[in-house]
């Protein structure tokens, strides 16, 4: 069903229309994660530490979707901003695709997972973070497409739909929790489990809608066709958008290192329920920042700059009254609001908390509302600046307080330090482009269309003209896959070699399968030239192998993993550039 989708010519109500269902969802969604943590501290202490140590590796993996949704979002809008909604349907499958590569790298870094938490916590606490996060990371594909389709509808309109799914999502999760922790007796792994299970009604329905053809973008192979400027476009907005979670999840590892020294196990969990608290007070925030991303998208694609320049007043305005509603309240419903999560004999804490935290939150959307804004102009790689540098400031900060003052005091001082310094930056850079946008694009496209097939014969035409240059390269190209090819050679006879001498029949079995799939890998690359084919299966038969060998203590298999995938990045980068 493709219908024209119109932001532009009434952006406010656009902004209203989308912004109230996804402040719904992130509203359910932060109270579905109090009421987890709430349900797990009622175990005992280790397992309320085992979740908060668990929470960055499991925001990293739903990053990865909800980046890549947020990277597509973005492109899809700017295309139907110009008119070119073939190109935005194509974005669609450009952005499945590269969240199903993403979902194998995951298979591959899980492994190396286990070592990275020994080094958290060796002692019984380990053990039950590995068994919360084994369930999370095994039905990572799940998470990933739930959080990928919730961002990729909002971008034709339709925010109603993921919204209502969502939310019937988390309410079974509060639901399944007791039953799964307590009744079931599964204690952690009952959490783990009950979040998993309510992922997947949303993961159904999002598929459906979309093989069914009930959405207004439709995801349908023949408006598929290769542009590496769309995949390049979408990493523009995903990958720091990811990164930026990527930070947040080494900034909090290190937050709790420190709390932990100086608190003892409190630490963390104190401040795994002031994020999770935080969470639930900006949300209201987070869902104006998303439906503006998808109609800044729009207004950006159509050249209206003064209507953006008045849309971001509007946001901020509307978040920052918000803002000193909600705290408001939680600065009277503060210690009623900890003791969900079992902490007791805390007072001071939480006053200052409270108190600083008031100083966060209305720091808080100047900073998500300009960072929505860049995603929408494609433009999210100086958010990422900001993010790295807000980043390095407030770890330096903490770091440096933690040696003066000794306390966990320096956690809460450093946070609010940054929050207000970039909310300053944010607001000033904002200000900045929008007064130099007319200037810029003056007489230039902000997206690259790709209405006709004219205008790609052109781009054929000129690119003949570079002959000498492209046979150069096309001469570069085929040294490295020949390279390329002995690496897997290499490879093969290796995997051959090393389930012999571990006389071990599953691992036998895997590797003779790993060697069918490597071969018919060299059959395509060399006879079929389908080097993305063939590599897509190397990594794949990599990856079985090395489950299975990792599992019996075989280290020396990472050396080799390590340098499949450096080909494997070579020789995609060689094939999105001769496209």
């Amino acid at each position: 069903m493709n219908e024209k989708i119109d932001m532009v010519s009434l952006p406010k109500k656009s902004f209203w229309h989308l912004s109230i269902p996804i402040i719904a969802f992130c509203i359910f969604d932060a109270i579905y994660g109090i009421v987890d943590l709430a349900w797990v501290s009622q175990i005992n202490v280790h397992a309320s530490f085992a979740v908060s140590v668990s929470i960055p590796f499991v925001t990293l993996i739903f990053s990865f979707g909800d980046s890549i949704g947020q990277g597509a979002n973005s492109m899809m809008s700017r295309f139907m901003g110009v008119d070119d909604y073939e190109s935005a349907y194509n974005t669609l499958i450009h952005g499945i695709i590269l969240t199903n590569i993403i979902w194998i790298l995951i298979v591959l870094c899980a492994f190396f997972t286990q070592g990275v938490l020994y080094s958290v916590d060796s002692s019984n606490s380990y053990v039950l973070v590995w068994d919360y996060l084994i369930p999370i990371v095994t039905f990572a594909y799940v998470f990933m497409f739930v959080n990928f389709f919730s961002e990729t509808l909002q971008a034709e309109g339709n925010s109603r739909i993921p919204t209502v799914f969502m939310i019937a999502s988390n309410v079974l999760n509060i639901i399944l929790d007791p039953i799964f922790i307590f009744n079931l007796n599964l204690g952690i792994k009952g959490a783990s489990y009950a979040t998993v299970l309510s992922a997947l009604i949303p993961f159904i329905v999002f598929v459906s809608l979309y093989l069914s053809g009930k959405t207004k973008i439709p995801l349908s192979m023949k408006y598929f066709k290769f542009r590496p400027y769309i995949i390049v476009e979408i990493l523009k907005v995903s990958l720091p958008n990811f990164l930026d979670d990527g930070l947040w999840a080494f900034s909090a590892s290190f937050i709790n290192g420190i709390l932990i020294v100086t608190m003892g196990d409190i630490g963390p969990v104190l401040y795994s329920a002031s994020n999770k608290l935080k969470t639930l007070l900006s949300a209201p925030i987070k869902g104006y920042g998303r439906a503006l991303m998808s109609v800044t998208g729009h207004l950006f694609g159509a050249h209206e700059f003064d209507e953006l320049n008045e849309m971001y007043k509007y946001a901020l305005k509307v978040s920052f009254m918000t803002t000193v509603v909600v705290m408001i309240a939680f600065i009277f419903l503060r210690e009623f609001a900890f003791s969900f999560f079992s902490i007791t004999g805390m007072k001071t804490e939480i006053f200052w908390i409270a108190i600083l935290g008031t100083v966060i939150l209305l720091s808080i959307p100047f900073s998500i509302i300009s960072s929505k804004m860049l995603d929408g102009f494609g433009k999210s790689m100086y958010s990422l600046l900001f993010t790295v540098i807000k980043i390095l400031l407030e770890t330096a900060l903490i770091y440096v307080l933690n040696i003066l003052l000794a306390n966990g005091s320096c956690v809460l001082i450093g946070i609010t330090t940054t929050e207000i310094i970039f909310a300053i930056v944010y607001y000033v850079f904002l200000r900045y482009l929008f007064k130099n946008f007319d200037k810029k694009y003056e007489n230039k496209e902000v997206v690259k269309t790709f209405k006709s097939e004219k205008e790609t014969e052109s781009l054929k035409e000129t690119a003949k003209i570079k002959e000498g240059g492209v046979e150069k390269y096309k001469t570069l190209k085929k040294i490295l896959l020949n390279l390329a090819l002995i690496v897997m050679t290499i490879g093969v006879i290796y995997i051959v070699l090393s389930p012999i001498s571990f006389n071990n029949y599953p691992i036998f079995l895997t590797g003779i399968a790993s060697l069918v799939v490597c071969t018919i890998s060299i059959y395509l690359i060399t006879k079929l030239n389908k080097p993305i084919l063939s590599l897509l299966g190397f990594m794949i038969a990599t990856a079985v192998l090395f489950i299975f060998m990792h599992s019996y203590g075989n280290e020396s298999i990472l050396w080799f993993v390590i340098a499949e995938i450096l080909i494997v990045l070579i020789i995609i980068l060689l094939n999105l550039k001769g496209d």
